[in-house]
């Protein structure tokens, strides 16, 4: 008996599917394959019952009992296979047609058909949704929904001119504004400058101490502007300017140029700084720092200069006073690094910005920015700044003479010892004020080789280790030492020590400690040098060049002598 066919049935609502699928084409339920023998309901990819394991045969979709049967096939002549064509409208989506233009709504679905005579309205839908295997998907999917109606051309056109004429605009603007930027903390600064000086000549200087800077007000109270800006105006004669234009500007400062006229006078070119504060241009105004600065030099409290230097230098960093304020106090602390670069700063800066500095004090920055460098061993460069220094106009004898002594020193440094000699004989013929002339005569001998003496006694002097006793010192408790082992009877067996000295070039000696004893075995009188020393007077430094061994650890045999 052959075994019941299987069929694929949706459980939710009955639905008999005539294509293979896991959901209903219906109501999207989860299909079962419902087994012919048990009635049990399995998994629609099953081919064996899980209850009963009979296999499931699925059968085929029930005929159509108003259709007219098949005719009978003829004999000997074989029936060719037919194929259901679906329709071009079925083929091509309605998505598709979405993107055409319809001057036409789409047309009403169809009415459903009335039930033949004979079937009930179920079974007509379940005929009309999927009765033959060969039926299109698009019969048996659900319609979808059409697209959105598009936009009329004249709505599009309408908007199309608005929009791009304000992407234009915001295009130009971009454009503008990249090639104006960089302009834009120019024209703030012209703007601020003529607004300072315009309050300044009007005596307006409440509004003018508005644009002070954050330090300056900080320095100097409303009170103390106006009293010494009243003051100092007061005396002088009316002002005007004009041709206000920037001379140099950086990310943070800046320098403005215009022409200045005091009463009658000419019309001459001054300056004035602003510094950049949150983006905004203000201006520095250190006069009130300059007189307590001063003080603390004079008094030799350079600590407190070197502090209010400092303030100065940030308060106004354009301004070349604060550079030469900052030189000067960091030199005579001993800060050759930045005061080389302080003193080069304010050296560059006077030459752009005429500040008023006087011809002493800007030959002062130049020699401490070479003494500077002198410091630092750069040498060379330090001589080529003492050779501007030695054309400096007016000139006099006093002011030579520490040129010559400190060229001469760089000289030395870098073993130039010919122009050393001539550098140190020019400041012997023009430094008449001691501690200069006597230090002047010292550094002749060293030059000339006639401190052997002097050689002699800086070896002396030196000590091998810190905590130990000085050379001679040391050799002169060795002899003591000795003469007591020896006692009274060997006392002529004790070594006599001499010290020697010879010039080697400039101010280099080799320094000799000379041993003389008794030599018993050839009853004859050995010399021999214990120490060689190398001595560089002009530096202070000495090197040992020959030694004795050391003596052995307690315990270890004799020596024994060749």
């Amino acid at each position: 008996m052959p075994a019941k066919p299987s069929v694929i049935k949706c459980p939710k609502c009955g639905y008999l599917p005539n294509m293979l699928g896991d959901a209903c084409l219906k109501c999207g339920a989860r299909l079962e394959k419902i087994c012919g023998e048990c009635g049990a309901g399995n998994q629609v990819e099953k081919n064996y019952c899980d209850q009963c394991g009979t296999l499931l045969a699925l059968t085929p979709p029930p005929k159509d009992e108003s259709a007219p049967p098949p005719p009978p096939a003829q004999p000997g002549k074989s029936q060719p296979p037919k194929l259901e064509m679906e329709s071009i409208q079925d083929t091509v989506s309605e998505k598709a047609d979405s993107f055409r233009d319809h001057s036409k709504p789409p047309p009403q679905p169809a009415p459903p058909e009335a039930p033949k005579p004979g079937e009930s309205p179920q079974q007509a839908r379940e005929m009309r949704a999927g009765s033959s295997p060969f039926m299109a998907d698009s019969a048996r999917l659900a319609k979808p929904v059409p697209l959105p109606v598009a936009i009329k051309p004249g709505l599009v056109r309408r908007f199309y001119g608005p929009v791009l004429t304000a992407l234009l605009v915001v295009v130009l603007l971009a454009i503008l504004y990249l090639i104006a930027a960089p302009s834009i903390p120019r024209m703030r600064l012209l703007m601020t400058a003529k607004s300072y000086l315009t309050n300044i000549s009007q005596g307006k200087y409440e509004k003018a101490y508005e644009l002070l800077s954050t330090n300056s007000k900080a320095a100097c109270s409303l009170e103390d502007y106006l009293k010494n800006s009243s003051g100092y105006y007061a005396k002088a004669p009316a002002w005007q300017f004009r041709d206000v234009q920037v001379f140099s500007m950086t990310s943070q400062a800046a320098m403005v140029r215009y022409q200045l006229k005091e009463g009658d006078a000419e019309w001459k070119t001054d300056y004035i700084s602003f510094v950049r504060e949150h983006n905004r241009w203000t201006r520095p105004y250190i006069w009130i720092l300059f007189q307590p600065i001063d003080e603390a030099l004079a008094r030799e409290d350079f600590p407190q200069a070197l502090f209010l230097s400092q303030k100065l230098y940030l308060t106004d960093p354009l301004d070349p006073r604060s550079s030469g304020y900052l030189c000067v106090s960091e030199f005579l602390m001993g800060i050759y690094d930045k005061a080389a670069e302080s003193c080069r700063r304010t050296i560059d800066g006077a030459a752009a910005f005429p500040v008023g500095f006087s011809n002493e004090e800007l030959f002062q920055y130049s020699a401490h920015y070479a003494d500077s460098l002198r410091y630092l061993q750069r040498d060379r460069v330090a001589i080529q700044e003492y050779e501007k220094l030695m054309k400096w106009p007016g000139l006099t004898t006093k002011e030579q003479c520490p040129l010559f002594l400190n060229r001469a020193d760089s000289y030395v440094n870098i073993r130039d010892y010919a122009r050393g000699l001539q550098d140190v004989m020019a400041a012997e013929g023009v430094c008449f004020e001691n501690p200069a002339k006597d230090d002047a005569k010292k550094r002749l001998a060293y030059m000339s080789g006639g401190a052997g003496a002097a050689a002699v006694a800086f070896v002396q002097k030196a000590r091998f280790q810190t905590g130990m006793p000085p050379i001679a010192e040391a050799r002169k408790q060795q002899l003591e030492a000795l003469k007591a082992r020896l006692g009274p009877q060997g006392a002529r067996l004790l070594p006599k020590d001499n010290w020697l000295a010879v010039h080697l070039e400039g101010p280099e000696y080799r320094v000799f400690l000379r041993q003389e004893s008794f030599n018993p075995r050839t009853r004859k009188s050995e010399t021999r040098d214990v120490f060689i020393f190398h001595v560089n007077l002009w530096t202070g430094k000495a090197k040992v060049e020959k030694a004795p061994p050391p003596p052995p650890p307690p315990g270890a045999p004799p020596k024994r002598e060749n």
